[in-house]
């Protein structure tokens, strides 16, 4: 099950309803939090619900141990210090290989052995090691992410050791950010789920409107612009004109935009229905005019995270990569490839960020020579161009759609509806009119009458209902 499937209009109805008819009290609305998420979990895979828990515990048994040996104060001697920095450490190293050692052994190992096979078979060496194929763990790499991020900030003191195993289990396992984020941090929802949540007529309005635009780009704008331009493109690449393969990644452009940030915003609504503000995942990543900006409102909470965590510590510490900003930035988009997808494909990915964000750090000034259109234009640009190979299956795969952007071959895309059409529009219309001189457009709608925005939402899902394409419900980030 997932937040975009039939199943889960079941789901969730009862839930909500269930939900604020218990009394107003943070431990009986965890409780039940907590279960909800659990069943959620257990839809994709009931066999892997042990490790969720297991992982879980031994986190917490971390966090506690960093709250039984506080960092010593200054005026400590030395061997306390000593002593309680190695038991802080030591704490750390198992908390880091009991969220890393599993993401690596699901995710990366059948990846490494596969590429040492090559390599081996380079050289004349026949296959050494065994290619294991595993299924990944709903979520791993999200959740993974969370738990780490929280052992960090509770390591530095950044926050205080969550006090509550119910509190910990819930942030874990909360199902809305659960299967694709937004990757939450505990300074951001620890006091949310330590507090009684009430119902606000005001938060309600604001769900309905991220729910509603959320299925729209999701199972609307996604799906169509995915069966019509995309996908039988990508299937056979280089044999299509240079015309549908320019239709074909404009297409995953709008496709994958509109699924992940889509999702998001249903991830956020269904969130914000249960009292629980999640953070922001996309800010109209469409109008950025510069390499960083993209990063700065693309996949925010992922973003974020590698360069509070990655980033900052690696060219502010001590070690060789101390200083080397420009280098960080290929270190930690090599990172941000590697989390998308083990393969190559998506190694190439990252190393194409890297050096983009090398080369826009290195030509800052002359890139701010360039008027605002050519930024974005350029911007945008690299950015549609370097989903190639987020896309295609193979590294053969890219090379051969390239040759078909550029050379081109005799078969066509079939002219089919208007829907992707009116996808693209959607999706155009949508960041234009975050554009800053529309504000007063903005607000002029948010104050709309209730009755009048219960309208515009009815139609949606009318809208929805009749030309949603079957299977729409599918994410491409579940395989992350």
């Amino acid at each position: 099950m997932s937040l975009s499937e039939i199943e889960f209009v079941f789901f969730f109805p009862l839930l909500l309803i269930l939900y604020w008819l218990v009394p107003r009290r943070a431990a009986l609305q965890n409780v039940l939090l907590l279960l909800a998420s659990v069943f959620f979990y257990a839809t994709w895979n009931l066999r892997l619900l042990p490790l969720l828990a297991a992982s879980t515990l031994i986190d917490w048994a971390v966090i506690r141990g960093f709250a039984r040996a506080p960092a010593a104060t200054d005026d400590a001697d030395a061997t306390t210090k000593t002593r309680v920095a190695r038991r802080r450490r030591a704490l750390l190293a198992i908390g880091l290989l009991n969220n890393l050692a599993a993401l690596i052994w699901f995710k990366y190992v059948g990846f490494f052995a596969a590429s040492l096979n090559e390599l081996l078979g380079v050289v004349g060496i026949g296959a050494a090691l065994p290619v294991l194929r595993v299924a990944l763990p709903l979520g791993i790499s999200f959740y993974t992410m969370g738990r780490t991020g929280v052992l960090l900030d509770t390591y530095y003191e950044r926050i205080q050791p969550v006090r509550s195993l119910l509190v910990w289990s819930t942030f874990v396992a909360f199902f809305p950010q659960l299967t694709a984020g937004p990757i939450g941090r505990g300074s951001e929802l620890f006091h949310q789920y330590e507090e009684a949540r009430r119902p606000e007529p005001g938060r309600f309005t604001r769900a309905l409107g991220e729910l509603a635009t959320g299925f729209v780009l999701k199972v609307y704008v996604s799906a169509h612009v995915a069966s019509a331009w995309v996908d039988p493109v990508f299937a056979a690449p280089g044999t299509f004109t240079r015309g549908a393969h320019v239709l074909a990644l404009i297409g995953y452009a709008v496709q994958v935009f509109g699924d992940f940030a889509g999702y998001s915003l249903i991830a956020i609504g269904v969130a914000r229905l249960l009292g629980i503000d999640l953070p922001a995942n996309f800010n109209f990543p469409f109008v950025s005019a510069s390499p960083p900006e993209v990063w700065r409102r693309w996949h925010m909470t992922l973003n974020r995270w590698l360069f509070e965590y990655i980033y900052g510590p690696m060219v502010t510490g001590d070690g060789f990569m101390r200083g080397r900003v420009a280098l960080g930035f290929i270190v930690v988009m090599l990172a941000s490839g590697l989390w998308h997808g083990a393969t190559w494909n998506f190694v190439l990915w990252g190393l194409l960020h890297g050096v983009w964000l090398l080369i826009h750090h290195r030509y800052d000034l002359f890139y701010k020579s360039l008027c605002r259109k050519a930024g974005w234009l350029v911007t945008i640009g690299f950015f549609v161009l370097t989903l190639v190979p987020f896309r295609a299956s193979t590294l053969a795969g890219t090379a051969a759609f390239f040759d078909g952007l550029v050379v081109g071959g005799a078969q066509s895309v079939e002219a089919g509806t208007a829907h992707p059409a009116v996808a693209l529009l959607l999706v155009i219309i949508y960041h234009v009119v975050s554009l800053p001189w529309l504000e007063r457009l903005r607000e002029r709608a948010a104050s709309l009458p209730a009755a009048v925005r219960g309208f515009a939402l009815g139609v949606s899902v009318v809208l929805l209902m009749l030309f949603a394409p079957v299977g729409a419900g599918t994410f491409i980030y579940a395989q992350f």
